[in-house]
């Protein structure tokens, strides 16, 4: 089951590029900050319309919903699926949302109805 620690070990094992930045001595050991570094990069793939980095994305975030401790499902709401924007603006997003697995897909959309509810909307 993947706690605080090993669930960013999985994900700089899978994307060693982002050790030094989901390791900075700021927020180094801070969950929902390192998630966010996560979460900042999938939006750059999804920007860039990358579909490999997206797929691969999507397994590691599956990975770890399926199998976390409660405070890792957490982080992975709010400070990972919380902040990914699929709305097409400049960017085309939209293929993302739709090549999403279904059980990302509901978390998110799960996510996004709750925010929506209590921020009004």
């Amino acid at each position: 089951m993947y706690d605080s620690v090993s669930s960013v070990q999985f994900i700089v094992a899978k994307y060693p590029h982002l050790s030094d930045e989901l390791h900075d001595e700021t927020w180094d050991g801070l969950l929902h900050l390192q998630m966010a570094v996560f979460s900042r990069w999938a939006q750059g793939v999804i920007d860039s319309g990358i579909f490999e980095d997206w797929h691969q994305i999507a397994e590691t975030f599956l990975s770890l919903w399926l199998d976390c401790t409660p405070e890792v499902t957490n982080a992975l709401n709010v400070s990972f699926l919380q902040h990914l924007k699929f709305n097409n603006g400049k960017k085309q997003r939209s293929w993302a949302y739709e090549k999403m697995p279904q059980i990302m897909r509901k978390a998110w959309d799960d996510m996004e109805s709750y925010n929506q509810k209590i921020h009004g909307g």
